[in-house]
C-alpha cells in the first residue's frame, strides 16, 4: 500500500490563496510542487462512485474489495505525480488543486501518511474575487455558476471550510489562515515547513524570485503570485460587493463566517 509518507496535498476554496502556498511549498528544492494537476479531484470521484456503485459486485464477481478499488485509485494519483518528482530530484512531492480540499476525507483513506494542507480566507473576499473570473464551463462553454451567483461561490467556500474542519485532529493536517500568511508571512512560513518536517528555505518568503508565472497559466492567480506577499487583498469584498451579493453572501455561508471569526 502507498501510504503517502512522502506526498503533500494542498486544497482551499478557489482564489483563497492555494497558488501563493504552492509557490512557498516549491520554493523548497526537496519539494516538487508543479502547477495544478487537476486530475487528483477526478480520480477520487471516480475511486468513491465505484465503491458505492459497484463495490458489492465487484467483491462478488471478481474479488475486487474496497481496499482493491483505493488501491488502484492511490496508484493512479502517484503515478501522474511521479514523472515530474523523478525529473526534479526532489524527495518529495506536492500537488495544488483548490478542489482537493473537498475530498481530503477520501486522499486521507487513499494516503494514510499524507500531509494534507489546506488554506483558509475570508468567504466574502473569496466570493468577491470569484465574481471577477471569467471561467467557462469546458463542457458547455458557459460561464461557471461560481462566477456568476453569489450564492453558488457562497455554497463552494462553505463546502471547502467544512471540509477543513471535518479535518481537525488529523495529526497530519495542517490549515492556514490567508489573512495570518500575508500578515506575517516569515512566522506562517515557519510553522508551515515546521510541521511538514522540512527546513524553511530562505527563497520561501521571496517565492516572487524564483515562482515561474508561465508554468502556472493556467492558474488565474499566476501574475499576481508573481509578486512580493502583501495584504491588499484583504478586505475587497467592501468596495466589491453590492449590499444584495453580501446579503446573499452571509445568508449561505453566515454560519461558518462566525465560526471562523469572520464576521
Amino acid at each position: 500500500m502507498n501510504r503517502g509518507d512522502d506526498l503533500i496535498l494542498i486544497g482551499g476554496a478557489p482564489r483563497s490563496g492555494t497558488t501563493l502556498l504552492r509557490a512557498i511549498i516549491g520554493a523548497s528544492s526537496n519539494i516538487f510542487c508543479g502547477p495544478e494537476l487537476r486530475t487528483i479531484p477526478s480520480l477520487c470521484t471516480l475511486c468513491d462512485n465505484i465503491t458505492d456503485a459497484s463495490g458489492p459486485a465487484l467483491s462478488r464477481a471478481y474479488g475486487v474489495d474496497k481496499n482493491r478499488i483505493d488501491a488502484a485509485a492511490a496508484g493512479a494519483i502517484a503515478a501522474f505525480l511521479a514523472p515530474a518528482k523523478k525529473a526534479s530530484g526532489a524527495a518529495r512531492a506536492a500537488e495544488k488543486t483548490p478542489t482537493n480540499i473537498l475530498h481530503f476525507p477520501t486522499l486521507r483513506r487513499l494516503f494514510p501518511d499524507a500531509y494534507l494542507i489546506s488554506i483558509v480566507r475570508d468567504g466574502r473576499d473569496v466570493v468577491s474575487s470569484l465574481l471577477q473570473m471569467t471561467w467557462r464551463d469546458a463542457r458547455t462553454g458557459e460561464p461557471m455558476a461560481v462566477t456568476k451567483s453569489p450564492q453558488m461561490a457562497a455554497n463552494l467556500w462553505a463546502a471547502s471550510v467544512a471540509n477543513d474542519q471535518a479535518m481537525a485532529g488529523d495529526k497530519r493536517f495542517f490549515s492556514l489562515r490567508y489573512e495570518d500568511l500575508v500578515h506575517s508571512p516569515a512566522e506562517e512560513i515557519t510553522k508551515l515547513f515546521d510541521f511538514l518536517g522540512e527546513p524553511t528555505p530562505n527563497l520561501a518568503l521571496y517565492h516572487d524570485h524564483v515562482f515561474d508565472v508561465l508554468e502556472g497559466e493556467n492558474e488565474a492567480s499566476a501574475a499576481r503570485v508573481a509578486e512580493p506577499i502583501d495584504t491588499t487583498a484583504i478586505g475587497r469584498w467592501r468596495r466589491d460587493l453590492a449590499p444584495g451579493q453580501l446579503a446573499s453572501v452571509n445568508a449561505t455561508a453566515g454560519p461558518w463566517l462566525e465560526r471562523y471569526g469572520y464576521v
